[in-house]
């Protein structure tokens, strides 16, 4: 039942919203506004019970940024929780600073458009672009939007994914380098990385009760896909995981944190003199050599544990390479027998000037 009554002079309003919640407005001091105010919030509530029609809220878009992140943010990861909360603050803010009602898709097309003029990476609009998708989305489920205005803005085209990798000489003076080091477990880290595949975070996580030791298994329990993996090890790989230097503070094995390995790790590159190398190549080496001994694209989709296949086809031309390698090692019809040019145990061992030789790095 709704009504408008008086209290201590001033009007107020008595109503049930489409939810069944009861509400109480004071209004002012005339009933005729009082009335007026009562029949609109009434009205609202038919629309949203019989039409399904929901009022757009008047909350600024920095105010309900706030909603949004209380809400979602314990449901990230730490990491997506550093980039998504950068994101808002020094990006999404200052760029829709009225209404978040007022956001149409033009406003979003004009800030990927300042981005893009601000040479920013077609991956980091992108990441960008999908925080406030996801933003407005949410919106509508709460019932702050009637509709998602952007839902239908398509993401830019990105370009191939990066596949620089090392030669076996860029990995000698790599890992000579990381023996410079004041960390000593940064030799460890480079070699369990090009050894494994394993990302940056993922090795830092390694603990003792993480690993078996007999089989030569890692079990991960958190990976950037969120479903746990095993990664096997090598011999190489074991070998520097065991060469760690033993730690009583903590279980994890290795005694750096994301951000420190990160900045050793590029001050090794430096000194070796080695160019256009990041940490996460590491992972692409692996990959590559992996593609090159002849590994099928399921298997190597499996090693690097990816969600996705495509993420995987970047490597398809080194594999590519390897068996137009392995054909021209194998030449019938030459007469007498066959020339096995370059075979040595199964494996294509490429003349000196030509693709590089298919070994795994040890």
């Amino acid at each position: 039942m709704s009504r408008v009554f008086q209290r201590d002079g001033s009007w107020w309003i008595d109503f049930k919203n489409a939810q069944g919640v009861r509400h109480r407005r004071k209004i002012g001091p005339t009933k005729r506004v009082a009335q007026e105010v009562l029949n609109d919030a009434l009205g609202k509530v038919a629309r949203r019970q019989h039409l399904g029609l929901i009022e757009d809220s008047a909350i600024n878009f920095a105010d309900f940024s706030e909603v949004w992140w209380q809400r979602v943010s314990a449901s990230l990861k730490p990491r997506t929780q550093e980039r998504w909360r950068g994101i808002i603050d020094y990006h999404l803010k200052p760029a829709f600073p009225g209404a978040l009602r007022a956001i149409t898709s033009a406003q979003a097309e004009a800030y990927v458009s300042k981005r893009i003029a601000q040479h920013s990476a077609a991956s980091t609009i992108n990441r960008e672009i999908t925080v406030l998708k996801h933003m407005l989305s949410r919106a509508v489920r709460w019932e702050y939007l009637s509709a998602n205005q952007l839902a239908g803005l398509k993401p830019l085209r990105e370009p191939s994914g990066r596949t620089r990798f090392l030669n076996l000489e860029e990995i000698e003076l790599l890992l000579a380098a990381c023996e410079e080091s004041k960390s000593p477990c940064l030799r460890s880290f480079v070699l369990v990385a090009l050894n494994t595949g394993m990302r940056r975070n993922e090795i830092l996580g390694l603990a003792r009760k993480s690993i078996d030791w007999t089989s030569r298994v890692a079990t991960l329990a958190d990976t950037k896909n969120g479903e746990a993996r095993h990664v096997y090890l090598n011999d190489a790989a074991v070998e520097a995981l065991r060469a760690l230097p033993r730690r009583l503070d903590s279980p994890h094995l290795f005694a750096m944190g994301p951000n420190q390995a990160t900045m050793l790790f590029h001050r090794a590159v430096s000194r070796a003199g080695i160019e256009d190398f990041r940490l996460h190549d590491l992972r692409h080496t692996f990959a590559s050599y992996q593609a090159m001994s002849g590994v099928a694209a399921r298997g190597l989709q499996s090693l690097l544990g990816h969600k996705d296949p495509r993420m995987t086809m970047r490597y398809s031309h080194l594999s590519e390479a390897y068996l137009r390698a392995a054909v021209n090692g194998v030449q019938l019809g030459r007469g007498g027998q066959p020339a096995l040019s370059g075979i040595k145990d199964g494996t294509y061992l490429a003349p000196e000037g030509e693709a590089p030789r298919v070994a795994a790095p040890k």
